[in-house]
């Protein structure tokens, strides 16, 4: 099912990517984010597929126990998060891509309005054609439109804050769970105490280490854009017009 769900997203993302349009910094980027993060997520997963199959204890103990010490062990979902982490990551994107496909088609919208009516004033109905804006070629002007630069500072933000919490589990939930050597299982129907152990603890370790890079990545570029555009935007904005002003 995963399979088929990255498979299917692989597509859709070549032929939105393949716009050449860029009206906004970093578009074509963050397409390539969400196909490498989709990867990414679909084979680090596989080292904790059998998992319940890696969980074993020494000793004569029941199969009633075994998953009762599994299930004390394992008491967070541990791939489940790293889908939902995905599924934000996502969300957030194609939300800041609507809004600014919607702001973008309401600049193209006015441009069209406004040049028909010059050339209605001019009394040539030929030139409107030709000189009515494209759509590939519209580009956001974050100078004028303070309202779409907050909402594009504050996707970067937003993705930042997911990445952290992300992060957090990664590093103080699941790294835990797969660096003990040898797991100590004592619960009230099950006293034991068992030794338990997870076969193929590296590849599970390896798996939380990409993740962490991958979002160490994802934190480093949206941190760069989000003092870009402050810097490009707001102060270059605020000191150029300081300038014309005196």
């Amino acid at each position: 099912m995963a399979a088929a769900a990255v498979a299917g997203l692989i597509p859709v993302l070549h032929s939105v990517a393949g716009d050449k349009s860029r009206y906004y910094i970093g578009r074509q980027l963050w397409f390539g984010f969400i196909a490498v993060y989709g990867v990414v997520v679909y084979v680090v997963r596989m080292p904790w597929v059998p998992i319940h199959e890696d969980f074993w204890c020494h000793g004569n103990i029941t199969n009633t126990c075994l998953i009762e010490c599994f299930e004390k062990s394992f008491n967070s979902p541990v791939v489940g998060i790293w889908y939902f982490f995905f599924f934000i990551f996502l969300a957030l994107f194609f939300l800041m891509e609507f809004f600014m496909a919607q702001i973008r088609h309401k600049q193209i919208k006015a441009k069209s309005v406004e040049s028909a009516a010059g050339e209605m004033e001019e009394g040539s109905m030929v030139g409107i054609q030709e000189n009515a804006p494209s759509p590939k070629k519209s580009i956001l002007n974050f100078h004028q439109e303070k309202t779409l630069l907050l909402l594009y500072l504050l996707y970067f933000l937003l993705q930042v804050g997911a990445q952290c919490v992300f992060l957090f589990f990664l590093m103080y939930q699941h790294l835990p769970l797969v660096s003990q050597a040898i797991i100590h299982c004592s619960t009230k129907s099950c006293p034991g105490p068992y030794f338990c152990l997870i076969r193929g603890t590296m590849e599970k370790r390896m798996s939380i280490y990409t993740l962490i890079t991958l979002s160490f990545m994802i934190i480093l570029f949206c941190s760069g854009f989000f003092m870009y555009s402050i810097h490009h935007y707001l102060l270059k904005g605020l000191a150029s017009a300081k300038f014309w002003l005196d």
